[in-house]
């Protein structure tokens, strides 16, 4: 896929950027639009110290989910959902999703 990626010092455009694994009760989603935001800004400011891809704001189709009945549709992104993962969620301090 094609990103933007941050490595901490400098922006890289990547044609070929590796798709992550689709997780069970996940969907593959192709971007069509993808915003940058403050976030992004602030984030090649320093912000959280994050590496990785920007533009975490984005309407894609879905290409592939265990319900083919979402195949086709059309689908914003939800920022704001917890992973259950890492130390903040393990904490508690996930959210409600």
């Amino acid at each position: 896929m094609k990103a933007i990626f941050f490595d901490g010092e400098r922006l890289s455009y990547l044609e070929n950027y590796p798709l992550g694994d689709v997780k069970p009760g996940w969907a593959l989603v192709r971007v069509k639009l993808a915003g940058i935001c403050r976030t992004d800004i602030e984030i090649i400011r320093g912000y959280m110290s994050f590496r990785g891809v920007l533009g975490h704001e984005f309407v894609g189709v879905v290409e592939e989910a265990i319900d083919p009945n979402l195949v086709g549709e059309r689908v914003v992104s939800e920022i704001n959902i917890p992973c259950w993962e890492c130390k903040l969620c393990r904490l508690g301090l996930g959210g409600t999703a």
